[in-house]
């Protein structure tokens, strides 16, 4: 009896990553193929969960998660594969995969493919970022600060990718290409176009369009306790800085300050922050570290947020407006695309006058709702799992024969 082809999926060390991998790890162990993750210890449950076999990643807890600067990050994400690439080639070549599918960030899988002559294909961090994802112009000013304070981390970057190069014949490339993260490979893009910055930018390129393949699917086992004694007629706010660069006590504050009004439920999702670190909390305002996201928005009037990717597909397929206070360009890339769209505001002054004149607008306005609602529709009809399936499968099986 012949073994099925083997994908091996390699997961970026961040939730929010892992999670909207794994429906379609779960979809494809139901295809018949053999899948084998790898992820932090921590998510060995969730990756079980979703099927297949698991293995963890090297301890990775000394690592120090760069700012939001684009050329810290693209450094970060250089120095991490330069780390694990050797330690995942020898890992894919042992779980004999016969294609890698892996998370944007995670260039080590990269290598692995390359040194283990695999096809590869990726599923962005993000939307599928390239050289016409330029900020707005008056993102402009704050946007080149942040790359002149990045110079020295280009550099460092540059050094990293020669030696890369040298080692496995193929360099990592500039900020740009690990930011990217694709380097040509087939790449699954987790929206719809129309909320692509620039699709007409990705020409040349094998890059689909699946839609939100978490975003839509059910919620976590189980209820969510912070939705307990919610009335029906309560107006329901949410918010979370995402898993990354949630650490921001002067947001929370703010924002439980503007939000707390009579008739409103605020749930705060802090993540690493203590949440005790936040008392007192006005009325009807919680802080707790986790919450399921996806079953807090199902019942959410408003989405306070970061604008980070997945939370932007989250919130609209859900069908609430939302407002953006984004940490980083690459979230108000995202929030610009919203906010045309007519589905959320952005606030470039977060403060607590902002964040409450802002909530305002939202909830008394019905077009924001309207809009976020069409784009929900619209999620709905973008789903393509089966055309992912397929892709994957195809690689798997044809290396497999080889």
């Amino acid at each position: 009896m012949t073994n099925p082809p083997t994908v091996a999926v390699v997961h970026f060390p961040s939730g929010g990553h892992i999670r909207p991998m794994l429906p379609l790890v779960a979809a494809l162990g139901q295809h018949g193929l053999r899948t084998v993750q790898w992820a932090p210890l921590e998510w060995e449950q969730a990756c079980l969960s979703a099927g297949g076999e698991f293995r963890p990643l090297p301890d990775l807890r000394d690592l120090a998660w760069p700012p939001p600067i684009p050329f810290r990050i693209a450094e970060f994400l250089g120095g991490l594969t330069e780390r694990l690439a050797p330690w995942m080639c020898e890992q894919v070549q042992d779980a004999g995969a016969d294609v890698v599918l892996r998370d944007s960030f995670a260039q080590y899988g990269h290598y692995a493919a390359l040194a283990n002559g695999t096809s590869e294909v990726v599923i962005p961090a993000m939307m599928a970022f390239h050289r016409g994802c330029r900020p707005s112009a008056r993102d402009l000013p704050s946007f080149a600060r942040s790359l002149l304070v990045g110079v020295p981390a280009a550099m460092r970057l540059r050094r990293v990718s020669r030696r890369l190069g040298r080692r496995y014949g193929e360099r990592l490339g500039g900020p740009l290409s690990v930011f990217a993260g694709r380097h040509g490979s087939p790449t699954l893009v987790l929206t719809v176009a129309s909320l692509q910055l620039r699709p007409e930018g990705l020409q040349g390129e094998d890059v689909r369009f699946m839609g939100p393949l978490r975003a839509l699917g059910p919620t976590e086992d189980g209820s969510e306790p912070a939705l307990d004694g919610l009335a029906e007629t309560d107006k329901l706010i949410y918010v979370s800085l995402g898993t990354v660069f949630e650490q921001r006590p002067d947001f929370f504050r703010d924002a439980a300050l503007a939000l707390s009004a009579p008739g409103r439920r605020v749930i705060m999702s802090v993540g690493r922050l203590a949440p005790e670190t936040l008392e007192p909390l006005p009325a009807g305002v919680q802080a707790h570290r986790h919450v399921d996201q996806l079953a807090v928005l199902r019942r959410a009037d408003l989405f306070v947020t970061h604008g980070g990717f997945n939370s932007v597909q989250e919130g609209l397929a859900a069908g609430v407006p939302l407002l953006f206070c984004p940490q980083m360009f690459e979230q108000a890339l995202n929030a610009d695309v919203v906010a045309r769209q007519g589905a959320g505001l952005r606030l470039r002054t977060v403060t607590a006058d902002s964040i409450e004149d802002a909530t305002a607008t939202l909830l008394d306005q019905p077009s924001y709702r309207e809009a976020a609602g069409r784009l929900a529709d619209e999620l709905r009809a973008g789903q393509r799992m089966g055309d992912a399936v397929e892709l994957l499968a195809g690689l798997a099986r044809e290396h497999a024969t080889v």
